[in-house]
């Protein structure tokens, strides 16, 4: 969609600050403080459920739910015991997919109860208790979409009053081997922990965040109408879509019923303070991070949280400092340099992590380098030793 808005992210404290970058047009073919930790466990946002988590390490932990996903219409998945290389089919697989037509904006209604002590705040009070949304995405099928094929699943956010219109195509799909989802943040007047009326995803919220209730319907949703491998849930995003990326998959990595394979950040990072941050789960996280090393807007440093992290629990061999951290070239194609992005190396070859730093000072959409580079990294999980047919 050229010329559309996609809008950045702010940190805490940050001025208002618009970036405009071209995007292609969409196709239906196609701070402070320590993360809080969970052990092997995740969270949900909906019901009464307990079970074993599954955890790429083929250990296990529990998932528990903390009530909030009221409205959901659909019924919750069935368990991920399978280890993370095999495919496991979501229930809609078999079925003809009956709903909107791909590309069009669809619709969730969401609602939940935030603690008294929520971080979200409105013109200085503070918004906290029972809250309805009406969520929005976009969904976008791969060119002849085939009903009995499990698909990637790619889970797209823009930045700060974006669309679920506003995300890259990927490459026609990811060469037509993906599902994309563009999702939408929710409404302004839920407040924000650190930026109202911005537009912005409610990335600093911890547990609270309006998000987790939207993804969890969201997936339960898509599991029952479409065929993907549900060890193979990507989640993206700019800005503050970026945040979202990094919280969800540091939130669902492992988790039982709604899995996240790996993450892929353009330009945002992981909340430390406590208000903010999210209990995570101890499980290993792929993830293509994509940050400017000078910017204004989210320090590099912040966006390192989130790159270290995934170290020490993929269990890489050179420790948790990305600094000096080993690495190879990662070629992503479309014209951008060789040297442009990196693999670490010695870490778990089922999670992968890339690094592609930018030498700008300005936060972007970095359109040239999330389009190849995204669609690149998906298909590593096309062939073994990352999947086993």
């Amino acid at each position: 969609m050229t010329g559309a808005l996609w809008l950045g992210s702010l940190a805490c404290g940050e001025t208002e600050r618009n970036e405009q970058a071209p995007l292609p047009t969409q196709s239906g073919s196609n701070s402070g403080g320590q993360i809080t930790n969970g052990g092997t466990s995740t969270t949900e946002t909906g019901g009464a459920a307990a079970g074993t988590a599954q955890a790429a390490s083929g250990t296990a932990g529990t998932s528990a739910d903390t009530g909030g996903n009221a409205g959901a219409s659909t019924t919750k998945p069935t368990p991920v015991t399978a280890p993370i290389t095999q495919v496991v089919k979501s229930s809609g697989c078999g079925k003809q997919y009956a709903g909107p037509t791909s590309g069009a904006t669809n619709t969730l209604q969401t609602m939940g109860v935030k603690a008294a002590d929520c971080a979200g705040q409105l013109a200085g009070q503070p918004i906290c208790g029972s809250w309805a949304a009406t969520r929005t995405y976009n969904l976008y099928l791969p060119q002849n979409y085939d009903p009995t094929k499990a698909y990637a699943l790619v889970i797209e956010a823009p930045g700060c009053s974006g669309t679920g219109s506003n995300v890259p195509a990927l490459n026609h799909n990811v060469d037509n081997s993906a599902i994309r989802v563009g999702v939408a943040p929710g409404p302004n007047d839920l407040g924000h922990g650190s930026n109202p009326n911005q537009g912005c995803f409610d990335d600093h919220e911890g547990d609270d965040s309006i998000d987790w209730v939207m993804y969890e319907q969201l997936y339960d949703r898509l599991d029952a109408e479409l065929c993907f491998d549900r060890n193979r849930v990507f989640v993206g995003g700019y800005g503050s879509g970026a945040w979202f990326a990094n919280e969800l998959g540091c939130k669902y990595a492992g988790d039982l019923l709604r899995p996240v394979r790996a993450v892929l950040p353009n330009a945002g990072a992981l909340p430390t303070d406590p208000r903010f941050a999210p209990t995570c789960s101890n499980a290993p996280l792929a993830g293509f991070w994509v940050h400017e090393v000078t910017s204004f807007t989210t320090p590099f440093e912040d966006a390192k949280v989130a790159i270290e992290r995934a170290m020490a629990l993929n269990s890489c061999a050179s420790g948790s400092s990305y600094d000096t951290a080993p690495a190879e070239l990662f070629p992503i194609g479309g014209g951008t340099p060789e040297t442009q992005c990196k693999r670490i190396t010695g870490c778990s070859p089922l999670y992968p992590i890339v690094v592609c730093p930018l030498p700008n000072r300005t936060q972007s959409s970095n359109e040239s380098i999330v389009n190849p580079g995204w669609s690149t990294f998906i298909k590593l999980f096309q062939s073994p030793p990352l999947i086993t047919y």
